[in-house]
């Protein structure tokens, strides 16, 4: 009988340590997400970007034509919290300091993705297939 109480490595489920492996050589996209993956390793800091900060920069968006300041103190906020994910839990510089336009250059992705999937959506389904 096995005395460690942890199960092999082949018996767990990855976690996000595990998953921060980089992406093989493919797009510059591919290398914007795997450096996220391997800057947001801590699941608090994970869960204050996807399930705080950035949920609070998307309402800030919508709010910006009625309530602008409502806005950017929304933006304002959100950073702090996804920054207090960095300084306190994850122990790293966020992306954001070190290369400005990183954060930038994945949401653009992101919205021409989700745009691109939207259209092919309205467009239904092609005759080729």
């Amino acid at each position: 009988m096995n005395a460690n109480p942890t199960p092999a490595a082949e018996e767990r489920a990855p976690t996000m340590v595990e998953d921060a492996t980089p992406a093989p050589a493919g797009s510059r996209l591919d290398g914007f997400v795997a450096k996220y993956r391997q800057d947001h390793t801590h699941p608090v800091n994970h869960f204050l970007h996807l399930g705080v900060g950035w949920p609070m920069c998307a309402l800030a968006v919508i709010l910006v034509p009625f309530h602008p300041l409502w806005s950017l103190g929304l933006v304002a906020a959100a950073y702090a919290f996804m920054f207090a994910g960095h300084f306190l839990f994850e122990g790293n510089k966020p992306t954001i300091l070190k290369h400005p336009t990183t954060p930038f250059v994945i949401a653009w992705a992101l919205i021409r993705g989700l745009g691109g999937g939207l259209v092919r959506l309205a467009a239904g389904p092609s005759k080729g297939r």
